[in-house]
């Protein structure tokens, strides 16, 4: 397998990370630089939460772009080892990732017994898990996200409108960007979980 994913801006922009081959359905870069340019410099010095990471390529963009620390969350073993080779590719230091070769949910409930908060949460689920509920009903209830940090959710444009109805109860909907047949849904929590008070959705 040799690499054939270029990252795309950054300290190791035109660097190549390995993917999976055939049969992989990696965030294409139109999509991947719409998410990015959408976040813009905010990402500098944040911590971001790459779920579903897959081959981690989210993630080590947002290194790239200047993220302070990036938690990689995979179950699937081969996925979890590429996530590795490319950090090493790209020599990363220890102290800038974490990988968690979990479930999700189990992940999200050892994060939130550590009282982790992220600025960034990236969800791309498989296009097959149909249950953005789920996903979001327990991301909603780790309160891993910071006050005022962001959840992007890639879904397929068929199923954007259920993820924003999935969304509706925890989430205010800020924008919604769409690249072919892919989506990305930007969200924010619905209340500051110190304050109380409402977080208004950007106009």
């Amino acid at each position: 397998m040799s690499p054939d994913i270029r990252i795309g801006s950054g300290k190791f922009k035109g660097r190549k990370i390995f993917s999976f081959g055939r049969g992989y359905r990696p965030t294409s870069g139109i999509v991947k630089k719409s998410l990015f340019d959408t976040i813009g410099p905010d990402l500098e010095n944040s911590s971001f939460l790459d779920l579903f990471a897959g081959s981690g390529a989210i993630g080590l963009e947002a290194l790239s772009r200047g993220a302070r620390t990036v938690c990689f969350v995979e179950n699937e073993i081969n996925r979890v080892e590429t996530i590795r080779r490319n950090l090493q590719r790209l020599e990363i230091g220890n102290g800038m990732f974490e990988i968690l070769a979990l479930d999700y949910s189990k992940a999200l409930g050892i994060l939130r017994e550590r009282k982790m908060k992220f600025e960034y949460i990236f969800i791309d689920p498989p296009y097959k898990n149909t249950e953005p509920v789920r996903i979001l009903g327990d991301l909603a209830a780790s309160t891993v996200l910071a006050d005022d940090g962001e959840i992007i959710y890639e879904t397929e444009l068929k199923n954007a409108r259920n993820v924003a109805q999935a969304a509706a109860r925890d989430f205010w909907p800020l924008k919604e960007k769409v690249h072919g047949g892919t989506a990305l849904i930007f969200l924010r929590r619905r209340e500051n979980s110190n304050s109380g008070n409402i977080v208004q959705p950007e106009k």
